[in-house]
């Protein structure tokens, strides 16, 4: 079987110690593993980012099973409501804070402020959008598994339908449709 190099350069080569067993990891796994890497300052530290431009993301670690990330979140930084395609995902706050929104059908959104210590975790139908909360730079661990090769991001088209559209896993998630005021009004229908 052919490799190819990853399209970013990982920070580790293994996390041996943090990873629980070979194979495809359960939400509740990556939740623990992403705590443990908040744990480990070291790791993380360097590959903070401050951006104002563009929300950063640098890759810690991947192989045929999982990845996982440091995301750096400056104000007005956020990915827009998105799923993971087949990943599951868990993630915990480093630094700062950021706001996670889960869409809800007939009612607000659920919002969560989360801070340092704080953790989450889905499955692959898991839909949220992550946002800058507090902190110069608010910074998040984010693990998947398997590794996030694709997502959905939703947007709302031109006549108010929401639309799912693919996107490789890889690319900057954006905030368009509030920055565009696209769903003024609209969530609260959901």
């Amino acid at each position: 079987m052919a490799t190819t190099a990853p399209l970013f350069p990982c920070a580790l080569e293994t996390l041996g110690d943090l990873v629980p067993h070979d194979g495809i990891l359960q939400p509740l796994e990556l939740e623990d593993v992403a705590r443990a890497l908040v744990t480990r300052a070291e790791i993380w530290e360097p590959l903070v980012r401050i951006d104002r431009a563009q929300r950063r993301y640098e890759l810690v670690y991947e192989d045929e099973r999982m990845d996982a990330w440091v995301l750096s979140w400056m104000p007005g930084q956020g990915t827009g409501f998105h799923d993971h395609y087949i990943s599951s995902v868990g993630l915990a706050v480093a630094a700062g804070a950021v706001r996670e929104d889960q869409m809800r059908y007939g009612m607000p959104a659920i919002e969560r402020h989360l801070r340092p210590g704080d953790a989450r975790h889905g499955n692959p139908s898991y839909i949220h959008r992550v946002q800058h909360w507090e902190g110069e730079p608010a910074v998040t661990i984010h693990v998947y598994s398997p590794r996030l090769d694709w997502v959905g991001q939703y947007r709302v088209d031109e006549d108010g339908v929401v639309r799912r559209e693919p996107s490789p896993g890889r690319n900057e998630l954006k905030d368009q449709l509030i920055a565009e005021g696209a769903l003024n009004g609209v969530l609260e229908r959901f």
